[in-house]
């Protein structure tokens, strides 16, 4: 992708974020956007013409309630153990739409007095690191890049009340483990036939785990291409770059920098293959061939087996932890023998789930268990979780 390309849409993303241009401004500009693209189709498919309009329309007006049609990124199913629903609102990150329909449900779910608790997608260390920086001036420049789902549904929660948990995998602990898997993944990729084949043994099960083929009461295409994401997708393409910009301004300049250069010296390795002879440019494709397989290997094993599998089984720990906190004890379990309740000198406390599970910062998290019973227990978190974490319950592999 061009460099400017990429610049235009942090810009874009920039000014579609800023305060005082209102979500209502926002669904002016993808209607115009809409209406650019529909123009030249409709000369020569005239019935598109309302469709397209329409679809503009539509890219961030409100999600349909839970009342009548759920959104296509939202999963319930009742977590086998505990017998407690549970709710996954799978996200594009930072996209106005996601935003929407997580407002909507968390209100929806407070508001019939069913909201357990609420997990999002992040660690202590990056919620706080987001928060410290929100109090600052740059911060103030920076606020709606730095708002998304996971904030929009922590304010929403704690505004009823219902404690919000920080559920996924500590930001240094993912940090060490890619490193290690790095490493680990040169040194198989150097070493053929062993390496290759324990490279391949262990992607193919991390790959079993985080992306299951899917069917009844996963997430499907349905949910990636909604139009209303997909319009808005501009947007949260741009804010997130910019959201780690905000966050760390030196790391993610020399990071653009990096990417830069490699798309500078890219287009002047296209312009010499022009001028090459025959053979050399195919040595130079077969060259590039090779090159894009062994990065397409890396990234594979670290996008599969760490940013997916291993925070996929912490953020399933966590949802677990919180439906134990709302579970009603089956019929033999309440009497037990004689009288007694046995389960109880078996099983973790309460309390000790409480203890070990991190909050949001004023958190209301004692007495999590009162106004009702049948309470939901509600996660925010990246579509690409969604169906790992369904799998990774419904089969029980986490304690």
């Amino acid at each position: 992708m061009p460099m400017r390309a990429v610049l235009t849409g942090l810009l874009v993303g920039t000014f579609l974020s800023m305060p005082k241009y209102s979500q209502a401004f926002q669904v002016r500009v993808v209607r115009g956007i809409s209406r650019s693209v529909a123009s030249p189709v409709n000369h020569a498919f005239p019935h598109t013409s309302s469709s397209l309009t329409a679809l503009g329309a539509t890219a961030l007006s409100p999600s349909k309630s839970k009342s009548s049609k759920q959104p296509p990124q939202i999963v319930e199913f009742i977590e086998p153990k505990t017998n407690v629903r549970v709710v996954l609102i799978g996200t594009m990150h930072y996209n106005p739409t996601s935003i929407k329909m997580v407002e909507e449900t968390v209100e929806e779910y407070a508001k019939e007095n069913k909201l357990g608790s609420v997990i999002v997608e992040s660690c202590d260390l990056r919620w706080n690191k987001t928060m410290e920086i929100l109090e600052t001036p740059r911060g103030a420049l920076f606020e709606p890049v730095l708002t998304s789902e996971m904030k929009a549904a922590s304010d929403m929660a704690m505004n009823y009340q219902r404690p919000v948990v920080l559920g996924d995998q500590r930001i240094d602990i993912t940090g060490d483990s890619l490193k290690q898997t790095l490493k680990q993944t040169f040194t198989d990729l150097t070493s053929p036939i062993e390496g290759w084949k324990r490279y391949y043994v262990e992607l193919k099960k991390s790959a079993e785990l985080a992306l299951p083929s899917g069917g009844e009461g996963y997430l499907d295409a349905r949910s990636i291409f909604d139009p209303r994401l997909l319009i808005a997708a501009p947007i949260s393409f741009a804010k997130y770059p910019l959201s780690f910009l905000a966050r760390n301004p030196i790391s993610t300049s020399i990071v653009f920098a990096f990417i830069g250069a490699l798309n500078f010296l890219g287009s002047n390795g296209d312009v010499a293959l022009i001028d090459a002879t025959l053979q050399e440019q195919i040595s130079s494709i077969l060259a590039s061939l090779l090159f894009a397989g062994l990065e397409t290997a890396f990234f594979a094993r670290l996008m599969i087996s760490v940013l997916l599998e291993e925070r996929n089984e912490v953020i399933a720990k966590n949802i677990l932890d919180q439906c134990k906190i709302y579970s009603t004890p089956l019929e033999n379990e309440k009497t037990g023998i004689f009288g007694f309740n046995l389960s109880s000198f078996f099983n973790e406390s309460k309390e000790e789930v409480v203890d070990e599970t991190m909050y949001v910062p004023g958190s209301i998290i004692r007495g999590q268990n009162n106004g009702g019973e049948d309470k939901v227990v509600l996660c925010v978190l990246g579509m690409a979780h969604c169906n790992g974490i369904v799998n990774v319950l419904k089969n029980e592999l986490v304690e």
